[in-house]
């Protein structure tokens, strides 16, 4: 028996319903959720309320996801693809389609544990995906058989209907949660870079920017010290120049000693090195080989330091007020560049398959109705994150109106196929036979053969077929489930037909 968050997570990850981040508690939503359900009560958002509800007394399956006793919950069911047509039920949920798919919510056997919860399931396999997903059986021989129809009456009296298989342009998109936040790499926090005092803010919140424009400035005594002691070394070197100068004259008179020139040229190279420490001192805190240079005649000695824009941008946080004392470790002005931000996607690790580089995105906004932002995919995440299991990637978005608001929520709509030629068939085509996806190939107006096939993507009434059909074979589209029956049960009625299995 599992406990009640255990089933909470085996519920959750069957159905795909893990909480994402930022998810509201239950009883604490407002108005209606993607799932067009009411926040509180969606089970699809609130995993957890399924195993609280317990089992439908009547219909054997989750009390909170019993369509036929919450008609509302169809349409959710099929945006996410779990659906037969053919019986109006969630195929997690369809006996007729896969017999003894209820079986895992039954409770098991035997005595409950002291900390069971009242509502039980077996622990489905991890691997456990929907049935148009599912990968045909490499031990089913059902594909084999071949039905024999009495006549050709016969087979339009039952209502089977056929067409050939074609070639059609197909687009798909996946639809995930965003969250937009700043480009990384036009976005900076700003700090001093010496300890001081403000005594200038020249920039608020919301106002724009241009590149090296001044935002700040600090009166910092480290800037003030780093300047004297750059005029010191300054004044140093040149008091050794001259005198390595005069050294080198003696020397070529024969008045001065070798070892005399040869000091003079050391102290001259000590003090050099001094100048360049001075001078790299002071371009670590911010000033540029063409405002150090005019230092060394001491035309400029203020303590004042310069916080400059790196880019063009709006200014978009600040925690600084003049007067105050502050050192290296704050951030005191943030600067992003808005023109494009980034928008953050969960992706399901199902979603890896079809999402690639370069892939169009359209971005949509809680509470921007009407808006929708392009944008394409830049970049993937390499690790899935332990707590919600879903993958990161990144779409570049444009701003250019400047609607778009960092740390905003929405939805991301990418392009996954986008006008390719597919093999579409009709989702009443195809039936499930117990392991395989199959469809039935009529060979004439009489004989039908089962083919065993792999489904790729679901779009509207049909279903991509990647492996198992060729162009203009044809298919069964209307009855194929009277064909599935005959297969399964071995007849529809007495003499209308047969099954004949063939040899390998």
């Amino acid at each position: 028996m599992l406990g009640a968050s255990a089933a909470g997570v085996f519920l959750a990850d069957r159905f795909g319903l893990l909480p994402r981040p930022g998810r509201e508690a239950p009883g604490t939503g407002q108005g209606q959720c993607e799932h067009r359900l009411p926040e509180a009560s969606c089970p699809f958002c609130h995993p957890e309320l399924v195993e609280q509800a317990g089992l439908c007394g009547e219909h054997g399956v989750p009390e909170a996801l019993c369509t036929r006793c919450k008609p509302a919950l169809i349409a959710a069911f099929k945006t996410r693809g779990d659906w037969c047509n053919e019986h109006q039920l969630p195929e997690s949920q369809d006996e007729l389609c896969d017999p003894g798919v209820l079986a895992k919510y039954q409770p098991k056997q035997g005595p409950p544990a002291a900390s069971a919860s009242p509502f039980s399931v077996e622990l489905a396999a991890a691997d456990e995906v929907l049935r148009p997903q599912r990968a045909p059986s490499v031990t089913c021989t059902k594909d084999r058989s071949v039905i024999r129809l009495v006549s050709a009456e016969m087979a339009r009296s039952i209502g089977l209907e056929s067409e050939p298989v074609r070639r059609q342009v197909l687009h798909q998109t996946l639809v995930v949660n965003a969250e937009v936040v700043y480009d990384a790499t036009k976005f900076a926090r700003l700090a001093s870079r010496a300890p001081g005092v403000i005594t200038e803010v020249r920039k608020n919140v919301g106002e724009t920017v241009q590149t090296a424009e001044v935002l700040m400035v600090v009166d910092s005594a480290d800037l003030g010290t780093a300047k004297a002691a750059l005029l010191d070394a300054a004044a140093t070197v040149g008091l050794w120049e001259k005198n390595h100068r005069r050294e080198q004259t003696l020397r070529g008179q024969g008045i001065a000693t070798e070892r005399e020139a040869l000091e003079a040229e050391t102290r001259l190279a000590e003090s050099r090195i001094e100048l360049a420490r001075a001078q790299q001192r002071l371009r670590s805190l911010g000033l540029t080989g063409t405002q150090i240079e005019p230092l060394k005649s001491g035309e400029d000695a203020s303590s004042l330091l310069e916080l400059k824009a790196p880019f063009d941008g709006v200014v978009v946080e600040r925690a600084a007020t003049v007067g105050e004392v502050v050192d290296t470790s704050k951030p005191l002005l943030g600067v992003a560049d808005t023109s494009r931000l980034w928008a953050m996607l969960d992706l399901a690790q199902a979603h890896l398959q079809h999402v690639r580089l370069g892939q169009p995105v359209v971005l949509t906004i809680d509470g921007l109705r009407g808006e929708a932002f392009a944008g394409s995919v830049s970049a993937i995440g390499s690790e899935v994150d332990p707590r919600t299991r879903t993958i990161k990637a990144r779409a570049e978005v444009e701003n250019e109106r400047g609607l778009l608001r960092a740390n905003s929520f929405g939805r991301a709509e990418i392009s996954i196929r986008n006008g390719e030629a597919a093999l579409l068939v009709p989702k009443a085509a195809v039936q499930w036979e117990g392991c395989c996806n199959v469809v039935f190939v009529r060979e004439s107006d009489t004989r039908f053969r089962p083919r065993k096939v792999r489904l790729g993507c679901e779009t509207g009434d049909f279903y991509e077929v990647v492996e198992g059909l060729s162009v203009d074979e044809a298919i069964v589209t209307q009855g194929s489930f009277l064909l599935k029956t005959e297969i399964l049960k071995g007849s529809i009625g007495a003499g209308c037909c047969e099954v004949e299995h063939l040899a390998k």
